[in-house]
């Protein structure tokens, strides 16, 4: 039996899913995935993109957007560094800023390109600017809407999370991280100046937001979120991909 696994997937960060694949028998390959971390080579219908924690996520949600004036320079400045009319820089801009909700806005970018016979590299280049503005998390989620691929989200925790119900009541440990503030609320014993603690992190996100956030895209993208310990990732991915059965036989 062989997955692919995405060459994204950071080397020697994923032992315990490598580990349980070979014991069942299971091996992998790496390559580039259209989207997710595993797959299997002859059904790409179904894709898992793994979280190592539930701080991933986040970050993956709350990714920092490249702002629109940004790309709107830098698509200006690809376009008269080849001579390509501001018309159609235009043209380029709104592909990939606009709204992708009810479109497929890489297929969009493409199809402006190939109708000016723009070259490969630059519409790598502008491909490239579109997930700086939207962010790699969304464009797997929208490749997986658009390509009818059945896309998990699973999660990896020892936070004792194991389903959307369960974020609900999870607690940021960020939200516990304190520093002193600049407003002086007395002294130590040792005379040295007191301040009054705060958050380092305010605005961390909270589980409940983080909840709400996911069941958001469950039914905005079609995906599904789930979580489980480190350990079960491996057997769970076999599950998902529908191999169980597979690796039930040869463990």
């Amino acid at each position: 039996m062989i997955l692919l696994e995405d060459t994204r997937q950071q080397e020697k960060k994923h032992e315990l899913k490598h580990q349980y694949f070979r014991a069942v028998g299971v091996h992998w390959n790496r390559t580039c995935l259209y989207c997710g971390d595993y797959t299997l080579p002859a059904n790409q219908s179904v894709c898992i993109d793994t979280k190592k924690d539930i701080h991933e996520l986040i970050g993956d949600i709350q990714v920092k957007q490249m702002p629109k004036k940004e790309v709107k320079e830098k698509v200006y400045e690809i376009c008269k560094n080849e001579r390509i009319s501001f018309d159609l820089a235009d043209e380029i801009y709104h592909a990939i800023c606009d709204d992708d909700t009810d479109r497929f806005a890489e297929k969009d970018i493409n199809e402006v390109c190939y109708k000016y016979a723009l070259s490969e590299s630059i519409i790598a280049s502008l491909q490239a600017l579109y997930v700086k503005r939207h962010g790699f998390f969304h464009r797997g989620l929208k490749r997986a809407q658009n390509s009818k691929i059945r896309l998990y989200i699973l999660i990896e925790n020892e936070d004792k999370v194991t389903s959307t119900d369960d974020l609900f009541h999870w607690h940021n440990p960020r939200l516990d991280i304190l520093v002193n503030s600049n407003q002086m609320i007395g002294f130590n014993r040792s005379g040295r100046p007191k301040y009054k603690k705060v958050r380092k992190y305010p605005y961390a996100a909270t589980g409940e937001w983080l909840a709400k956030a996911c069941l958001t895209m469950e039914e905005k993208y079609g995906c599904r979120f789930l979580f489980c310990r480190p350990e079960e990732s491996g057997a769970k991915i076999l599950k998902l991909l529908g191999v169980n059965d597979y690796a039930e036989k040869t463990s």
